[in-house]
């Protein structure tokens, strides 16, 4: 089990204050953390192919092609104000 000492340790890295009443549970909790990553480390993993990902899926890429769009004068017939290139619209924040 971890030491007292060590938990305080990572506690204080971590910021965070530790009552004494609840040392005993997270001396447990990160004894359990450390036995569960032994065990991943201790898979022999050397003659297995290295995955990137769980599917077999690639990014699909595809060219940004302009098509059927619309002026910027249709776009600012339904606009209440125009000031230049842009639409004007009512401030929402302070």
């Amino acid at each position: 089990m971890i030491d007292e000492g060590k938990v305080r340790h990572i506690a204080d890295l971590a910021k965070l204050n530790i009552e004494d009443d609840e040392m005993s549970k997270y001396q447990k909790q990160l004894t359990d953390i450390l036995t569960e990553i032994d065990k991943i480390l201790k898979v022999d993993i050397k003659n297995e192919d290295i995955m990137i990902s769980p599917s077999d899926n690639r990014n699909v890429y595809s060219l940004d092609v302009i098509e059927n769009h619309i002026s910027k004068n249709d776009a600012f017939k339904n606009a209440k104000r125009v000031k230049g290139d842009y639409i004007v619209v009512p401030k929402v924040i302070e």
